[in-house]
């Protein structure tokens, strides 16, 4: 049997830390999973009116906030013996999510019950369900 291809969308939020045991508590004891944690940062877009910015110290910042957040969950599995794969994008999460969605069987998002995800799927996560290619699973 072929293993379960399942794309978890994180970010620092507390709606996805409380997706994560929704995803052990179904998943923990099937062997045959592969869980990819996926974060997407936003592109870095500086208006400095001096003239005078550092992209890359933005940008390896922004990089190691990233890494911390995949890091977290990918502890938070470990413990359950639950091996992850993270990828990290830039771009628009939800153009990213739907562009990569396609290679997995499973896609896992938080619920958004936050601003902070409202503004990320744009208050329109039934509009971003529905355009996912592979079945969707809110936990909350």
């Amino acid at each position: 049997m072929d293993a379960i291809k399942i794309l978890f969308g994180v970010s620092d939020t507390d709606e996805c830390r409380k997706a994560a045991p929704t995803i052990i508590k179904l998943f923990s004891k099937r062997s045959e999973i592969e869980l990819t944690l996926l974060h997407v940062s936003a592109e870095t877009i500086v208006l400095a009116e001096s003239g005078i910015v550092d992209y890359a110290s933005l940008e390896h910042v922004q990089a190691e906030e990233s890494n911390e957040i995949l890091n977290e969950f990918a502890a938070i599995f470990s413990k359950e013996g639950i091996a992850t794969k993270k990828i990290l994008k830039n771009g628009n999460p939800i153009d990213v999510v739907l562009e990569i969605a396609n290679q997995y069987d499973l896609l896992v998002i938080g619920a958004s019950e936050s601003g902070m995800l409202k503004r990320i799927f744009n208050s329109h996560q039934n509009s971003f369900i529905n355009s996912s290619p592979i079945p969707v699973l809110v936990a909350k």
